[in-house]
């Protein structure tokens, strides 16, 4: 596998940053059902894919389990279910195997969402944020493939706060506390981490690896020093303690992606009582109308549509957007909503009408003038010496950029009682957008022409980085509903960033915070200054003002692809929820949703750490429910 990644980085030296850019931009186009490109066409996965099993098993005319989402959170629970050689488990994946060789490497995860193992989902047009993006669109990046959104994410691995989970129990949902949770993380770890791997927080020998990103650069160990002098203590944020700094934890292993599908369908390939289908597109739950019981799932492959019915249960897992959609299109959702598309309706629930999302800015931007080792730099990283320090494990090419995180706490927080709860993340990576040739960063975040030609553009070839805030407590709440009943559409996003005026407020909180970590003495010694080009549209405030900072988060506003809430967890006296605590769908039997499109609230995390928490405790609910655990 190492030889088929040097050979294919071998090709990226031979031929230069620039000229994969041109590659990119000329097989890459944005089509009406996702991202488009020559994968699309020809089909690389067949020859380089990661083996999960037969890739075209004989499908049976029923199984005990439906799994329709080869997320982590669906990989997690066809992996669990299983286990028992005596259960049957069918796993319905929209998208392909990845592409062990390309997917691999964490530096080139920027180029993954250019590719059709993305959806390519975008915002509404907005009117408060994303003012500098192409027509005013934030990406709404979610993946699809075996792993999901584990294959071209950022790998960051964040659990959230030990009061999210007591939250929700308090909330109504026996079974979710810190303290019945915990016990979930730690099982499935498999941590290498230099600092906390003993302190009773972290597991070994489970199926998901954590560990420190192996290569960092200067600015790492000065935003920790800093962040300390500034008064933030240096944590592990995956344990009871979240305000402070600290490195990145990330799903990486000895320097390659540890996706979902890596690390819960390979290893279990051989398995005869699971199947695994890959470009099978879930239309439709079967469900009894008179019964009000899911009884199968009806998907289409290569233009033909097939059934197939589950004698136990169907589970949904295809993400926070994938299971709101499929519930709409089956009849249970919103009674007006699906009435004004003619589709017959099973069951009146508030499907989609909650989401959550992390808002963030692309900044602030800092020049480091004096020479430093280990900048990363496109331009500068893709060497020889480079390629081969990845085949070790080492090296830049084992980084996905953002080093470090801080937690702090903003004056708006909608928990001022908390003191010790944040609800502010600041990210630092290495990366900003001017050092990119091959535009993966722009077209990542959707950054236009205007913007970064004047001002990200000037930083070319000059050692630079940026700060990534994101706020992870929202008072934004938006919603999802179906734009026809198309299963092939792309759904509406009723989503408007900033729409509460304390989000905007905390976000500047967050720019002014990260300002005043890197004015401290490290970053002075290695000649740290602040950018002081004014972006364009914000010129008329003053630079550094809090008018200015708002104009600025309102232009380069970030997203982050963290939905929740879609299928809300909650109890019956809820009027949001959707399944109950044990994730089954209120008023329809058999049927549950494991994603996390049920988390209640806005958490204190990436949601990732959390897929895989609510597959592996969702999948225990579904064996003791059906006499199996």
């Amino acid at each position: 596998m190492k030889l088929t990644v040097f050979t294919i980085i071998v090709l990226i030296v031979c031929l230069s940053g620039s000229c994969i850019a041109t590659v990119v931009r000329k097989l890459t186009r944005l089509g009406p059902y996702g991202n488009q490109t020559l994968g699309d066409y020809v089909d690389f996965s067949s020859a380089w894919g990661l083996d999960y099993g037969n890739p075209n098993p004989k499908i049976r005319q029923s199984y005990d389990f439906i799994v329709v989402g080869a997320g982590p959170a669906g990989c997690s629970v066809a992996n669990h279910l299983s286990e028992n050689p005596e259960v049957k488990v069918l796993l319905l994946e929209i998208g392909k195997a990845e592409i062990a060789p390309a997917q691999d490497v964490p530096g080139a995860f920027l180029f993954q969402t250019a590719t059709d193992y993305n959806f390519g989902y975008l915002s509404e047009p907005q009117p408060k944020g994303c003012q500098g993006l192409i027509n005013k669109q934030c990406a709404f990046h979610h993946g699809r493939g075996l792993g999901g959104s584990t294959i071209i994410n950022n790998m960051i691995y964040t659990r959230g706060n030990w009061r999210d989970f007591d939250g929700w129990n308090a909330s109504g949902n026996p079974g979710w506390s810190y303290r019945e949770v915990l016990p979930y993380y730690i099982k499935a770890e498999d941590a290498n981490l230099r600092d906390f791997e003993d302190n009773g927080f972290h597991g070994k020998n489970g199926y998901l690896a954590v560990e420190d990103i192996p290569y960092r650069t200067p600015l790492a160990t000065t935003f920790i020093q800093s962040a300390e002098m500034a008064g933030l203590p240096y944590i592990d944020y995956n344990s009871m303690d979240q305000l402070g700094a600290s490195y990145i934890q990330s799903n990486i292993k000895r320097g390659v992606r540890w996706s979902a599908a890596r690390a819960l369908l390979n290893p279990i390939r051989k398995r005869k009582n699971l199947h695994v289908l890959t470009r099978a597109w879930a239309t439709k739950i079967l469900i009894n109308d008179e019964s009000k019981t899911a009884y199968g799932v009806e998907y289409t492959r290569d233009k033909i549509t097939y059934t197939v019915k589950a004698k136990r249960e169907v589970i949904l897992s295809a993400g926070a957007f994938g299971s709101a959609k499929l519930l709409m299109l089956s009849g249970i959702g919103p009674k007006g909503h699906l009435k004004e598309l003619g589709i017959k309706v099973i069951k009146d629930l508030p499907v989609g009408e909650t989401l959550y999302e992390h808002p963030g800015v692309l900044g602030p931007v800092f020049l480091v003038t004096k020479p430093i080792d280990n900048n990363i730099n496109f331009e500068s990283i893709i060497t020889l010496p480079n390629i081969i320090k990845y085949l070790f494990g080492e090296g830049p090419f084992t980084s996905a950029f953002s080093e470090t995180v801080g937690y702090v706490k903003s004056p708006v927080s909608p928990y001022p009682d908390e003191p010790d709860w944040p609800d502010l993340e600041i990210i630092l990576s290495a990366l900003q957008l001017g050092d990119d040739s091959t535009t993966a960063g722009r077209t990542y975040f959707r950054v236009n022409d205007e913007i970064h030609e004047s001002y990200f553009r000037p930083l070319f070839n000059t050692r630079a980085f940026m700060y990534l805030p994101l706020l992870m407590h929202t008072r934004t709440r938006g919603s999802i509903k179906l734009k026809s009943t198309n299963p092939y559409d792309h759904p509406l996003f009723n989503y408007t960033y900033f729409e509460d005026d304390r989000d905007l407020q905390a976000m500047v909180y967050a720019i002014k915070e990260a300002i005043r970590i890197t004015g401290q003495k490290p970053f002075i010694d290695i000649g740290v200054e602040q950018y002081t080009r004014k972006l364009p549209g914000c010129e008329k405030f003053e630079f550094n003002s809090d008018e200015y900072w708002r104009c600025y988060a309102q232009t380069l506003t970030g997203t982050y692809y963290h939905y929740v809430g879609t299928c809300k967890m909650g109890p019956v006296s809820d009027p949001e929820a959707v399944v109950d605590a044990r994730l089954r769908v209120y008023g329809v039997n058999k049927l549950r949703v494991v994603d996390i499109g049920i988390i209640p609230r806005p958490p204190s995390a990436h949601t990732a750490a959390l897929a895989y928490l609510i597959g592996d405790k969702g999948a225990d609910m579904i064996k003791e429910d059906n006499g199996l655990l």
